[in-house]
Parts: C-alpha cells; sequence; structure tokens
C-alpha cells in the first residue's frame, strides 16, 4: 500500500516501549487510556480539557500560528491547537499506525500536518514553528539532550515550549518501565536541561505528573 506520508525516521533500534507503540492495536486504544492517564498518575480527578486549557494558556497566542506536536500519537494536542485556531500543526511521530489514525481523527482540522520523524531528528527548517509541544511522549525519547536540541533548532526566537512528563520515582512499576526503555527526569533535571539549551523556564507544576512551560532565548537577548 502506498504511504500517506514519506518515511522520515533515522535508522537506529527501537526500544520495547517504542515498538509497541508501532502496533496498529495500540494506535486504536490510545485516546481511551490517554483520556484516564493523568486521572491514574495524578490520583485526583484530571480530564484532557484541564488539560488542554494550561497547555494552550502556556504557548500563548495560538491563533494564525504554526506549531510542531512532537510524539504527537493519535494527534490529541494537534487537534486541540487547531480547534483554537493554530495555522498549521506539524504532528510528529516515529509509528505510521499511530499517525494513520491521527489523520483520520483530524479530518476536517485544515492545517493538520504528519510527519514520520523521530524526535531526534526533526525534518523542519531552523526557527520555522512558534511552538513546540510534548504531551505524554517525553518520557519515551531515547536522547532527550538531543531532543532539546532540536526543539531549540526549529523554534522561532520567543517560540513557545510546553512539556508534560512523568517525574521520575522509586516505584517497581517505573522501574520496569525503565527495563522496557522508558526514561524519567527528575523535574530539576528537566529544567537544567533545558536552560542549559536554551530556554528560559517560565513555569512548571510538580507532582507525579508534571508540567514544563518555557521560552526559546538567543544569544545576547
Amino acid at each position: 500500500m502506498r504511504e500517506l506520508f514519506p518515511d522520515q525516521r533515522q535508522t537506529a533500534p527501537l526500544t520495547l516501549a517504542a515498538r509497541s507503540n508501532l502496533w496498529p492495536l495500540t494506535a486504536l486504544g490510545y485516546e481511551t487510556w490517554r483520556k484516564r492517564a493523568l486521572t491514574l498518575l495524578s490520583g485526583r480527578p484530571f480530564p484532557l480539557e484541564e488539560e488542554f486549557s494550561l497547555m494552550l494558556q502556556s504557548v500563548q497566542p495560538v491563533a494564525g500560528r504554526d506549531f510542531l506536536d512532537l510524539g504527537t500519537s493519535t494527534g490529541l494536542y494537534a487537534r486541540a491547537l487547531l480547534e483554537a485556531g493554530a495555522a498549521r500543526v506539524f504532528a510528529l511521530d516515529l509509528s505510521p499506525a499511530m499517525l494513520k489514525v491521527a489523520l483520520r481523527k483530524a479530518r476536517g482540522h485544515a492545517g493538520f500536518v504528519p510527519l514520520l520523524a523521530r524526535a531526534e531528528a526533526i525534518p523542519l527548517p531552523e526557527a520555522s514553528v512558534d511552538g513546540v509541544l510534548v504531551g505524554g511522549s517525553w518520557n519515551e525519547f531515547s536522547n532527550p539532550q538531543q531532543v532539546v536540541q532540536q526543539m531549540y533548532r526549529v523554534l522561532k526566537p520567543g517560540g513557545r515550549l510546553w512539556i508534560m512528563f512523568s517525574h521520575r520515582s522509586e516505584s517497581p512499576l517505573q522501574r520496569a518501565l525503565e527495563w522496557a526503555g522508558l526514561r524519567f527526569l527528575a523535574l530539576p533535571e528537566l529544567m537544567d536541561l533545558l536552560s542549559k539549551n536554551g530556554f528560559k523556564i517560565d513555569g512548571w507544576r510538580e507532582g507525579s505528573v508534571g508540567f514544563v512551560r518555557g521560552t526559546k532565548i538567543t544569544p545576547g537577548r
């Protein structure tokens, strides 16, 4: 079957966690899980609508601007941005199965642009987007340092950054997930990584589910 989008992934071994996202069944069930994920992780009711509200507030202005949804999965953040008036959202994921579901769900949303690629090698020009968002995929990236450098590269000066992630803990479940290839940073480690790579931290939320928002700064400013 002809591909819906060009395969721009770099050749590299995939972790068990990453390989599981290639399965069509994972893609079909993703949003059912995602709607409940933050409630289960945080221990309180945490609907998607609340998460989207926090995300959209953090990357304002949205209307008429271009964004990158990094690790889009089935395009939840991308659709929320387009419904809020974004001009274009590049929805990047390494899973063809996830992107096919994302394309189906994004029908009627002009400006949805799927990208089959790795977060460590974003196929966009330098300073090409107004905001970069990561919702639910941060812990799956194999090389956080390289991802941060790529996010900085594609953001315009003053561009906005939003990351949702799970904190490092000593839970047996997290240790098992690390064995499968997930990576967990403590909030200070993530903030330090961003600060050392050209981002100003504008705000954060601690807890089992964390959020960090930031701005790209350029030398001399």
